[in-house]
């Protein structure tokens, strides 16, 4: 039993920097195939460092033997043969130097595994069934010739069979993360094709309307001339902000600097008292006394707060009093940002899609300025929440971390 959990150890060490590197590798995006080689090769000299350095007595020599020809094999089946020769040199000088191997042995099962590969290079499977079978040939031969004990024969093979097990299940990891990749390429082609589908789709409508009137357009008639241009000015205006909108997302890059909180808030408010007087809207906003600073871009999140706020303004209902108010509270390191109004309200159903490209209630609406804002928010590591409730009002949150 003993035996067997210093095995296991062992094994561990062995194995270990592997799996960081898979799981890296099934993680990582837009890794570059240099990139890959260098971590690969890192975590193999990891391995050998790791079962250097811990690895217990039992049957050391071998578990040292072992650690080089699974690196050395899986080096082959990357096709990193340049990696493989160096780190044979290393071990057949180390297990000559430190363990006092036979050097004529490890140099004839070295040239074995580099002929092997130049032969099979393109057939994985065939190179490791004869890189198994070659090893247990040659040590048979060995063990027939020096007259050592059949039980080492069983050891030695023993260790082989591990090792080819052990790298197995490297290549059966490798093959379920090329999976992975590939699910995951298909996943972003599926939503670039959605995301294009739907703006398409939204583009042809105002389109359509335009070419309707202008089917019907009369030159001679002025008075078409006059009820048709402005709608014809509507349709045009909406597709150029559709495709404004979406163009926003390729270009959400923040320039952050150290921003006052009162004095972002303050610069938007003085931009909409006009509006507000118009539209008979009271407005509060909630004097704050100390400075709140948070680390962030300033245009950017005044583009969000406009958006905000020009939504509140909109979704006012003209039967009661209407008012915006803008407050702030703060909780250890985060800043929240409250725009609430008592305006129509939004459903829960239309809550729940508020986030969905395109999905608009608004007549003239892209329905990209919510996911819009949503995605500067979160560049900013913040958070936008929205509470609502119909005919009552909706409150917008915004959180954002404060500058430490």
């Amino acid at each position: 039993m003993q035996t067997l959990i210093t095995l296991f150890v062992n094994f561990t060490w062995i194995l270990c920097p592997f799996i960081v590197f898979l799981i890296y590798e099934a993680y990582v995006e837009n890794i570059n195939n240099k990139q890959n080689k260098l971590i690969l090769n890192f975590c193999l000299l990891t391995s050998i460092y790791l079962i250097i350095r811990f690895s217990t007595s039992i049957n050391y020599g071998h578990i040292i033997e072992i650690t080089f020809d699974t690196i050395i094999l899986v080096l082959y089946l990357k096709k990193q043969y340049k990696s493989a020769l160096f780190i044979s040199i290393i071990g057949l000088i180390y297990l000559k130097t430190q363990l006092n191997f036979e050097i004529i042995i490890i140099l004839f099962k070295y040239i074995t595994y580099f002929s092997l590969y130049e032969i099979y290079k393109n057939k994985q499977k065939y190179y490791m069934h004869l890189t198994l079978v070659s090893r247990i040939i040659f040590m048979t031969t060995m063990i027939i010739i020096t007259n050592i004990r059949k039980n080492e024969l069983i050891e030695y093979i023993f260790y082989y069979v591990t090792t080819y097990i052990i790298i197995i299940f490297l290549i059966k990891a490798e093959k379920i993360i090329e999976i992975h990749i590939s699910y995951k390429e298909l996943m972003k082609e599926h939503q670039l094709k959605e995301s294009l589908f739907k703006i398409s789709h939204e583009i042809k409508n105002p389109i359509a309307v335009c070419k309707g009137y202008l089917d019907m357009y009369d030159t001679n008639n002025i008075n078409q001339f006059k009820k048709y241009i402005p709608i014809l000015k509507s349709e045009i205006d909406k597709t150029l902000n559709i495709l404004k909108d979406f163009s926003e997302f390729s270009k959400i890059k923040i320039e952050p600097d150290i921003i006052d909180i009162s004095v972002l808030i303050e610069d938007i408010t003085n931009n909409f008292k006009l509006m507000f007087d118009s539209k008979n809207i009271k407005f509060e906003i909630e004097k704050i006394e100390d400075e709140i600073m948070i680390y962030g871009d300033y245009n950017r999140l005044n583009q969000v707060l406009l958006n905000i706020i020009k939504n509140s303004i909109e979704a006012q209902d003209n039967n009661k009093k209407s008012y915006i108010k803008i407050y702030t509270k703060q909780k250890k390191d985060i800043i929240k940002i409250f725009i609430e109004d008592n305006g129509v309200g939004i459903s829960k159903e239309n809550l729940k899609k508020i986030s969905e490209p395109f999905f608009t209630t608004k007549q003239n609406g892209t329905g990209l300025g919510v996911l819009l804002s949503k995605e500067i928010i979160t560049a900013h590591n913040g958070k936008l929440e929205y509470k609502s409730e119909e005919k009552k009002g909706t409150t917008a949150i915004i959180s954002l971390p404060l500058y430490q």
